[in-house]
């Protein structure tokens, strides 16, 4: 065999190998944590924008909009990116290694607190992209002549046209076609919102019992009680739940490629116990278990046993009577269950979502007579069942609205274990999607430019010296609590059409996923005379950047403060 042959054989390996590692999907998935107003989303490239629903799972390839007067916020593990009215954002890539986002327009504020996170972080804008280089918050003003980057805390690196600008705390730059402007960090209502919600997550009373990097632990505060348990370690118990309530009964179910049916809750907290960890009965309530926590977790489309099929039927009261019609049945799986991956899985990552499972658990909940989660032989605690053509079409099964079917344990016994298989127009993959069925491979970014409507012209005005905040008060027992509202240290773009309180963020609407008893961060109180401003710097002729290189924040001679 020739040197040659074995070159090729070499490359084919490879690309298999290659093709393998893109078909396992990420163990990392967002979550819309909040939506106020009109948020709509757009789950994947070629698919029709809806509205945007809490605890809807966001992941590369979606795009979410926001209209007049309203925001909304995506988490991703520890962390969040809020936007404002008129916002346009692309999720672009999002993986166990990349946060690539991309803002059409509008304003959008990201916090990141893991350092971890940091060298796969990009925000790209129409004018450039920036990075962090610290952990910190920054936020990004987006038109399609100029981007305005202010940074809150940390440093953050901005790259135009191949030059580079360095922006630490306390600092602005706007960046235009040709020129670059800088000054002192402006604030105004929506970056009170974003910090008020940060010092809530500071002072998370969940954060003591799991990871910040599992997606949706900050929603746990306010909805429940944690303990300790010897068998189980820590359990959560939510507080708000009526008689008959069960795990994966109040929500819907959703088909989202490459992961399959997907659980999406209509409970506020409604997202890490149902992507995370398994659920148990302790004292004849329902507790979820995260299990122990090692790194950062792997995310589940959801955490259930199947049962069922086209092949099992039920009786199913309707308005005509009684119908036996065939039946798709889930349940809640338990700490000692096995998740069984209806897609492409390492082992690595399944030994980690099993890691509390039994040896020879395959996700039915059989056996183990003697727990004290009741799951005796072929019991299926929390079993939930609706008709089988539920899942036969492609869309959203609410599963409050479906007929649902009370199993008698004989038939329960006999039931087999079967999840649904696809909807009917669910056969696109995220690789190959644009030879396969003719979509683009990323959203018309100009049609969105075209179809927006124009917003009102960005003024700046001069700000005070800037005060980093606090970024890790101590954490204190009992629910948090938010702080006490002291005075901005920082100016408001009482200049800026559009922005200010008084304009279009006077209409709000109500707000999924907000923290109710929060108070409202004041205004600044009225400062003194500030010193004439020094004139804004421009960058060179040409277009070529003034700072070229440089740093933002570190005062050259005779340069404005």
């Amino acid at each position: 065999m020739t040197p040659r042959f074995f070159k090729t054989v070499t490359l084919l390996a490879c690309a298999l190998c290659s093709t393998m590692a893109l078909a396992e999907p990420p163990t990392l998935v967002g979550r819309v944590s909040l939506v106020q107003g009109q948020v709509g989303i757009r789950s994947d490239v070629g698919d029709g924008a809806g509205a945007a629903q809490l605890n809807w799972p966001v992941t590369s390839h979606n795009q979410i909009t926001t209209g007049r007067g309203a925001r909304t916020e995506i988490r991703i593990g520890s962390s969040a990116i809020r936007l404002d009215a008129d916002s346009s954002l692309e999720v672009s890539e999002l993986d166990d290694d990349s946060l690539h986002l991309y803002l059409n327009h509008g304003s959008a504020s990201v916090r990141i607190v893991n350092p971890g996170v940091l060298p796969g972080f990009v925000l790209s804008t129409p004018n450039g992209r920036i990075r962090l280089q610290q952990p910190g918050r920054l936020r990004v003003d987006a038109e399609r002549a100029s981007t305005v980057l202010t940074v809150f805390d940390g440093v953050a690196l901005a790259d135009d046209r191949g030059s580079q600008l360095i922006v630490r705390a306390g600092k602005r730059a706007e960046i235009g076609d040709d020129d670059v402007r800088t000054g002192v960090a402006l604030r105004d209502s929506f970056d009170d919102w974003a910090q008020l919600r940060d010092q809530l997550d500071e002072r998370s009373t969940s954060a003591r019992y799991v990871t910040r990097e599992m997606t949706g632990y900050e929603a746990l505060d306010q909805n429940g009680v944690w303990r300790d348990d010897a068998e189980y370690g820590p359990l959560w118990l939510p507080s708000a739940v009526g008689a008959g309530w069960a795990p994966y009964r109040d929500g819907s179910w959703t088909w989202i490629a490459p992961w399959g049916w997907t659980w999406v809750d209509n409970a506020p907290w409604g997202y890490a116990p149902f992507h995370y960890g398994r659920w148990v009965q302790v004292d004849q309530r329902w507790a979820w278990a995260p299990g122990r926590q090692v790194g950062r977790p792997v995310w589940a489309p959801a955490l259930v046993g199947w049962v069922g099929g086209a092949g099992w039927s039920q009786n199913f009261a309707g308005r005509g009577g009684q119908r036996v019609l065939p039946a798709q049945g889930w349940y809640p799986l338990a700490p000692r269950d096995a998740f069984v991956p209806g897609y492409r899985l390492s082992q690595d990552h399944l030994q980690r979502i099993n890691r509390d499972a039994r040896p020879d658990g395959r996700g039915d909940g059989r056996g183990d007579g003697g727990r004290r989660d009741g799951r005796g032989e072929q019991a299926r605690n929390g079993l939930t069942v609706v008709p089988h053509a539920q899942f036969g079409q492609r869309g959203t099964i609410a599963v409050r609205n479906a007929p649902q079917a009370e199993v008698p344990p004989l038939a329960l016994r006999n039931a087999p274990a079967a999840a649904p298989s696809a909807p009917q127009g669910a056969g696109r993959d995220r690789d190959g999607r644009a030879e396969r069925d003719g979509q683009p491979d990323r959203f018309d970014r100009d049609a969105v430019q075209r179809n927006r409507q124009p917003r009102p012209e960005l003024n700046f005005v001069p700000a005070p010296a800037f005060r980093p905040p606090l970024m890790n008060p101590a954490i204190t027992s009992g629910q948090p609590q938010a702080p006490a509202p002291s005075p901005s240290p920082f100016s408001r773009r009482d200049g800026r059409p559009g922005f200010d309180d008084g304009d279009r963020r006077q209409q709000q609407a109500p707000v999924q996923g907000a923290v109710m008893s929060a108070p409202t961060v004041p205004s600044a109180p009225a400062a003194a005379p500030a010193p004439a401003a020094a004139p804004p710097q421009f960058g060179r002729p040409g277009g070529r950047p003034a700072f070229e290189g440089g740093t933002l924040g570190q005062s050259a001679p005779g340069a404005a403060p």
